[in-house]
C-alpha cells in the first residue's frame, strides 16, 4: 500500500506532500494539476519491488536505477527523463515514497469476524530517488533510498535485499486508466511488443496482461452483494475465452465485449479484476477517472463497490471530476450502516508556485474545490433562467 509521497520539481509538483489513507482516497482537481501524474507515480513505487524480486534474488543499485528509468519513461510515455523535471529547476527532481509491505504471518479469527485490516505484519518499504539532469548529459535516476537497505549503508556497496525486507511480500498494484481497454483487450500485449513508439502508456500494457491470468479455482472472498448487483444490472459479466474477453449473459448466450456500452465495460472490467483475484486484500488499486461514461445510477452502485473493497482491506486511490461521486463517497461515509473507513481527500489547484495540495479527511476540509464551485454557478445560472 502507498502511505506517503513527497514530491520536489517533478512535472507540475514543485514541493508536495501526500499522506495517504490505506482505505479510500479520493484526488480532486482541475486539469492540469497533475491527477495522473500522482496515480502513476503511486503505482510506479508500489510496483517496483514485486517487479524487481520477481526477476532475481538480489538487487544492485544499476539494476534498480535501470528498472525505475525504464518504467518512468514508458509509464509517463516521454522520449527523455529531463522532461519530467519542473521548468527552470536545472538541478532535477526529488521523490519519496513510503510504500507498506507485509511480512506474511498465519493468521486466525472466529467466522463472524471481520477480515484482518493487513494479510500480515507490516513492513516499511522506504524509496528516494532523484532525477539528475546534468548539462550538457542525459537525465537519470539516482537511488538514495531503496526497500532492503540497511540504515546508513551506501546502496552503491551492498546487493538487496539485506534485512526482513526480503520476507516481504507487496501485491502487485492494479492501474485502471482513464481509457477504457475491454474493447481493444485482444492482441493488445503483442502490440505492445512489436512497436517501439506504440501510442499509449505502459499502463495499458500492465492492466492487459493482468487481465490475460487465468481463472483461480477458489473464489475470491472479495466477491459482495454489490457486486451481485452490479451483475444484475449489466445482465452478465466477462470471461477470458480464447484469449479474448468476452461478455457472457446470464443467459449463457456470448456477446463481443466492444458491443458493450462503453460504461457498461468499466464495471464489468471491476467485477473481472476481483473475481480474478487481481484485487486482493492488502492490495492498491489506482482508478484514473472511473465515472467516465458512467449514468448516475452505475456510478452509485461504482461508489458502493469500492466502498465495500476498502472495507475488505483493500485501498483505493482514484481521481475524478465528478461532484456526482464525491458526494456517493461522503453519503457511504455519513450513513450509520456503513462501517466508518479510513479516508483521504486531496484537493489539487493552481498557484503561483506550482501546484498547490490541500488534504483532508472529508471533502468540507480540502478547498478550493473548482468542480463544487462551478457546480453552484450553474445552479444559480439555471435559477436565474427561470425568473
Amino acid at each position: 500500500m502507498l502511505n506517503q509521497l513527497h514530491i520536489k520539481h517533478f512535472t507540475v509538483f514543485q514541493d508536495a506532500r501526500f499522506e495517504f489513507a490505506p482505505g479510500l482516497n479520493v484526488i480532486i482537481g482541475d486539469n492540469g494539476t497533475g491527477k495522473t501524474h500522482l496515480l502513476k507515480l503511486g503505482y510506479l513505487f508500489c510496483r517496483a519491488w514485486p517487479d524487481l524480486m520477481g526477476s532475481q534474488a538480489s538487487l544492485g543499485k544499476k539494476r534498480v536505477e535501470s528498472y525505475l528509468e525504464e518504467r518512468l519513461e514508458r509509464i509517463f510515455r516521454i522520449g527523455n527523463l529531463a522532461s519530467l523535471v519542473s521548468q527552470g529547476h536545472r538541478n532535477g527532481a526529488s521523490i519519496v515514497a513510503d510504500v507498506g509491505g507485509h511480512i506474511p504471518t498465519l493468521q486466525i479469527r472466529m467466522q463472524t469476524e471481520r477480515p484482518f485490516a493487513s494479510p500480515g505484519l507490516p513492513e516499511a518499504m522506504p524509496w528516494e530517488i532523484r532525477l539528475k539532469r546534468p548539462k550538457d548529459q542525459a537525465a537519470s535516476i539516482e537511488v538514495v533510498q531503496a526497500p532492503g537497505q540497511q540504515k546508513g549503508k551506501s546502496l552503491d556497496l551492498v546487493q538487496l535485499p539485506e534485512n526482513a525486507a526480503k520476507n516481504a511480500f507487496v501485491p502487485r498494484p492494479i492501474f485502471v486508466p482513464s481509457k477504457e481497454i475491454v474493447s481493444m483487450f485482444k492482441g493488445l500485449v503483442g502490440l505492445f511488443e512489436k512497436y517501439r513508439d506504440f501510442p499509449l502508456d505502459e499502463t495499458y500494457r500492465d492492466l492487459a496482461v493482468a487481465l490475460s491470468s487465468l481463472e483461480p479455482r477458489e473464489p475470491s472472498p472479495l466477491l459482495s452483494g454489490v457486486v451481485q448487483r452490479i451483475q444484475q444490472l449489466l445482465g452478465g459479466e466477462l470471461k477470458l475465452e480464447d484469449s479474448d474477453l468476452v461478455f457472457v449473459q446470464a443467459s449463457g448466450s456470448r456477446l463481443e465485449s466492444q458491443l458493450l456500452a462503453e460504461g457498461h465495460r468499466k464495471l464489468a472490467l471491476l467485477i473481472y479484476l476481483i473475481r480474478y483475484r487481481l484485487i486482493e486484500r492488502g492490495s492498491s488499486l489506482f482508478w484514473d477517472e472511473p465515472e467516465s461514461n458512467l449514468h448516475p445510477a452505475a456510478i452509485r452502485l461504482l461508489a458502493e463497490a469500492l466502498y465495500a473493497l476498502v472495507g475488505q482491506g483493500v485501498q483505493v486511490i482514484l481521481a475524478t471530476h465528478s461532484l456526482f461521486l464525491l458526494r456517493e463517497f461522503e453519503i457511504l461515509q455519513r450513513t450509520p450502516e456503513s462501517p466508518p473507513l479510513p479516508m483521504k481527500y486531496f484537493a489539487l489547484g493552481l498557484g503561483k508556485h506550482g501546484v498547490t495540495v490541500s488534504m483532508g479527511d472529508d471533502s468540507a476540509a480540502v478547498g478550493p474545490l473548482l468542480l463544487l464551485d462551478e457546480d453552484l454557478t450553474q445552479s444559480d445560472r439555471y435559477f436565474e433562467t427561470l425568473e
